[in-house]
């Protein structure tokens, strides 16, 4: 059999055993294991990583998969987009599942490079539904921790001139949901950023601890004068949203349901714009 074969078989099973002698198969057991992380490691990829299903869709879409892996809080598939080899990676929502994201596939694959996406919240009133934001920079706020409020990563300055030019932005990660405007814009007046989200400062921290070149591009869903609906109880464990909690919050709250749709046809808008986005870099990349 080849690795892969080996690698695929079900050890329980008398068909994988049975034309096995019994003295080889501890052996080859060794050697599924052992084998399986050399074959992972051989390329390098480029890792795409989003928090949710809905920001990584337009990219999975249209690559050519070739396996998948699964953990407990996220997943990752693996195969080229645009000519260029991939792992397209679900992390789940917030740092902690972002950092345990890339910690998992840096583990298994040969990276070369990190690309963070999804979904931002404006703080700039001038950002509108679909706008990207590419961060040259990223300012962390922990507000469980008030003497490391603030730690601050530059991004990797020969990526981010090839996907935006000069214009430099400042993307803020938080902990919890910016609902209100009020609560944009005294972040905005606070650490001068031009949109929050919830998981790229841990996906920078984990990627330059590795060494590894990072940027992150960012499309606004909801603008800085918009109110949102606090979704946090709606996580599941996963890091994903329950569609169980969702319709139970629906249910239970019938007047949130035209700002649940409103925001969910603003992702869509937010995907599709990423997508198109990221296309001629990685088309350049392939070059």
């Amino acid at each position: 059999k080849t690795a892969y074969e080996i690698y695929q078989c079900d050890w329980s099973s008398d068909v994988c055993s049975s034309d096995l002698r019994p003295p080889a198969l501890p052996k080859i057991k060794f050697f599924h294991k052992t084998t399986t992380v050399t074959i992972l490691k051989m390329e390098p990829r480029i890792a795409i990583i989003g928090a949710i299903k809905e920001e990584i869709a337009g990219i999975k879409q249209e690559m050519q998969m070739t396996h998948t892996l699964r953990w407990q809080t996220g997943n990752a598939f693996v195969g080229e987009w645009q000519g260029v080899s991939i792992v397209l990676v679900r992390s789940g929502m917030g740092r902690d599942r972002a950092r345990r994201a890339l910690i998992e596939i840096a583990e298994k694959w040969e990276l070369k490079e990190v690309i963070s996406i999804g979904y931002a919240g404006a703080l700039d009133p001038s950002l509108e539904v679909g706008d990207l934001v590419v961060a040259d920079q990223v300012i962390a706020m922990d507000a469980s921790r008030p003497g490391e409020e603030m730690k601050s990563y530059s991004l990797d300055k020969e990526i981010f001139k090839t996907i935006a030019g000069d214009r430099g932005r400042i993307l803020l990660t938080v902990d919890r949901v910016a609902a209100t405007p009020e609560d944009k814009k005294q972040l905005r007046d606070k650490y001068s950023a031009v949109a929050v989200d919830m998981e790229t400062s841990a996906l920078a921290a984990e990627a330059q601890a590795r060494n590894l070149s990072f940027i992150s591009v960012r499309a606004i869903t909801d603008t800085a004068d918009q109110e949102l609906i606090d979704c946090s109880h709606l996580v599941a464990e996963d890091g994903d949203v329950s569609k169980l909690k969702a319709g139970w919050h629906v249910l239970t709250h019938p007047g949130d349901l035209k700002g649940m749709i409103e925001l969910g046809q603003h992702a869509k808008i937010a995907t599709a714009n990423l997508t198109e986005f990221l296309k001629p870099y990685f088309i350049s990349r392939e070059q």
